[in-house]
């Protein structure tokens, strides 16, 4: 293996570790800010998760890799071994600058920043695709996040009335069986002599304590197992829907420099780098998103992934890159807006903020190092 093929492995591994350090959060902080769980269970929940949604991106998300990989150059435009490793190095320097903060900020900004940036350098101002750029990505962006916070404000919003409605708190549905007596033998009198008992099966929605109480339960579907799926189902399609974005940039860096035959091993490599990145340095970002921007409960937490894993999934399948970050976020601010009085606006501000920065900052780290490895020669 070429330094060149090696200097692209390390540069796409990076910006992969800092991926998963900044994006674990966004699917599993509602698990720890309702109160479900602790971040050792809920990290690892969103590790696994995010690593089955990293593998399946190589048969389910084709789209995006072509979106990052071909679409975004003008035609004719012969790109440069610098100016792709440039634009992953771009990238990572972001995400990471922004994990080490707390800031959860989406790498999907960050390489379109880091590649605007560096092409222009590279490339000049008609080297760039403008009107895929704007159009296939920029407005999936945009939308997303504002998308997010009405669909969670509205859901909340449903959920609650109904609660009111029906004057319920009911939590869980159960599946029950309890046994019923049935006369066996009748006696001389008329009356049953000796029974056989049978099952009778029933359903019971109510809370879970009331639930369980006098019956044996078959199966039993709370809000809290409603929650851990709609986070793990997060989790996986922030996996599907990034990993093909990294994977392009790094299969576009190789080939320049005549590998063509590592697809399958760019997303083994990336969806590893994600894998270590979310459990070894996923808790900053995520107590964040979990404690300081607004309290919640398990019904919150759970229609926010549900909203979240519902935009994203279709999205990555189709090679629309909506950031989860931005859309995780907008759908907690949606719960925030039900808690006004409650909710850390000062931290909603800071996240905007980091939002708004990622794009021209990632593009003048990008820029950078598109220079300096210009002048070493690479």
């Amino acid at each position: 293996m070429s330094i060149e093929l090696i200097a692209v492995a390390l540069a796409g591994s990076l910006v992969a570790y800092f991926n998963g350090a900044n994006d674990v959060s966004k699917g599993i902080a509602t698990l720890v800010g309702s109160g479900l769980t602790n971040y050792r269970r809920a990290i690892l929940w969103g590790t696994v998760c995010t690593g089955l949604g990293g593998l399946s991106g190589a048969a389910l998300a084709n789209a995006m890799v072509q979106t990052f990989g071909k679409g975004l150059l003008a035609n004719g435009t012969i790109p440069t071994f610098a100016a792709a490793l440039a634009t992953i190095l771009g990238a990572s320097a972001w995400v990471a600058i922004a994990t080490r903060t707390g800031m959860p900020v989406s790498t999907t900004h960050a390489i379109v920043g880091s590649l605007a940036g560096v092409a222009i350098l590279a490339y000049g101002l008609h080297g760039i695709k403008w009107s895929a750029l704007l159009g296939k990505i920029a407005l999936p962006l945009l939308l997303s996040p504002i998308l997010a916070l009405g669909l969670t404000l509205v859901a909340i919003r449903v959920v609650r009335f109904v609660q009111r409605r029906f004057s319920t708190d009911a939590d869980c549905a159960c599946a029950t069986v309890e046994l019923s007596p049935v006369p066996a033998a009748i006696a001389m009198d008329g009356t049953a002599s000796a029974e056989l008992s049978f099952p009778s099966l029933g359903v019971k929605v109510a809370r879970k304590e009331e639930c369980v109480a006098g019956k044996r339960i078959l199966l039993g579907i709370s809000a809290h197992h409603l929650h851990w799926f709609t986070s793990g189902a997060t989790s996986f399609a922030r996996g599907m829907n990034d990993a093909p974005k990294m994977v392009a940039i790094v299969l576009a860096a190789a080939m320049l420099h005549g590998s063509y035959q590592i697809h399958s091993g760019a997303f083994a490599l990336v969806t590893l780098g994600m894998v270590a990145g979310s459990w070894l340095a996923g808790r900053r970002v995520a107590t964040v998103l979990a404690e300081r921007i607004t309290p919640m409960d398990h019904w919150e937490g759970f229609l926010a992934n549900a909203v979240t894993a519902a935009l994203v999934t279709p999205g990555a399948a189709l090679g629309l890159p909506m950031s989860t970050t931005h859309v995780a976020s907008g759908s907690i601010m949606g719960i925030g807006l039900q808690n006004r009085t409650a909710t850390n606006w000062r931290t909603v501000r800071e996240m905007l903020l980091a939002w708004v920065v990622t794009l021209p900052v990632a593009a003048m780290l990008g820029s950078l190092i598109y220079l300096s490895l210009r002048a070493v020669h690479v």
